[in-house]
Parts: structure tokens; sequence; C-alpha cells
């Protein structure tokens, strides 16, 4: 049976190294995990004042977080933390009150950075457990380093033998985890 991955990536740059690494990631999964991209880089920032009117894009990536069986969150580092863009996304699907979406979502981590730092994946670890997200966390993550040293080639692709094992390993790791929900 196939599980019905929702992966929020928290940049929306064009040269994204998050989303090249999600690009391989896609490639590598075990056939039975369908890793699907969200778009929320349109998300206007959460507004509690939104929750008593209709916001397509919220509820674009709402529906598609009640439909998913299971999700990967994927963040580069941001000044020692995880990227505005990707809490934005958890806040507006943790809301209206009483009605969050991730509740009981297995919930997998990821970070493509300059350090290697596990600190975005980190903090977003403890967001996922937090009441109005709570969220089963894979007891491991995904974190590369190293991104401006060669990791990916002039075409976007995932060169660096330490990363494609780091994301091999979590793949199939991940697959395992989600299993069991």
């Amino acid at each position: 049976m196939t599980k019905h991955i929702a992966v929020l990536i928290g940049s929306a740059s064009k040269t994204s190294f998050n989303h090249l690494a999600v690009k391989h990631l896609q490639k590598i999964a075990p056939e039975n995990l369908e890793l699907n991209i969200m778009e929320i880089g349109d998300l206007p920032l959460y507004d509690r004042d939104s929750d008593e009117q209709e916001v397509p894009t919220y509820t674009r990536v709402r529906e598609a977080i009640k439909a998913a069986d299971a999700v990967i969150w994927v963040s580069p580092e941001h000044n020692g933390s995880y990227s505005a863009m990707i809490k934005n996304a958890i806040d507006v699907v943790s809301r209206p009150a009483g009605q969050s979406l991730w509740i009981g979502k297995p919930l997998g981590l990821m970070s493509v950075n300059a350090s290697g730092s596990n600190r975005a994946v980190d903090a977003l670890r403890t967001i996922a457990a937090s009441t109005y997200v709570n969220m089963p966390v894979a007891p491991f993550a995904a974190t590369i380093g190293g991104i401006f040293a060669g990791a990916f080639d002039e075409k976007g692709e995932l060169v660096s033998e330490a990363a494609k094992a780091t994301l091999q390993g979590f793949i199939k790791a991940y697959a395992e985890f989600i299993a069991k929900f």
C-alpha cells in the first residue's frame, strides 16, 4: 500500500539546496512512498483573523495535509533555527484553534545547510511536540552540511557520497518508522 507523504520545504528559492535534496530523496524513496512537495511559499503570513474567512491557499495546504499519511518538514537553517516559511506553514495547518491537522501524523525532519548543524531540526522537533501540533517524530533526522563545498554539481545533482548515504539511510528508516502507524 502506497503511503502519501506531504513534504514541506521551508525555502522558495529557485536555487534551494533543500529542494535539490528532496528531488534526490524522491528518486531513492521506496516504491511504497510517494513524496509530494507541498507549495508553501505562497501562503500569506498566518493571522488569527484569517480563521474567520476563507483563504484559498490555507485551504489548499490544509486539505493536502489532511489527506497525507505522513509528513516531512525540510528547512534550511536561518540564523541558527528553522525558516520563517516552514513556521508559517506549521501555524496555518495547526489553526483554527482545536482543529490542527498535524495531530498524530508521523513526522520526518530534514535540513540542508552550510554547517551540517542540527539546530533547525532540533527546534522543529520541539514544535512537533507542542500541544497544537502533537506529532510522533522519527527519532532520527537527515542533516546535510557542506552545501557550498560541492555537495551538488552544476546540474543540481547530489554528488556527495556522504550526503547520498545520509539520505538513503534516512528514507529507509523513515519508511520503517511510518509503517508503524
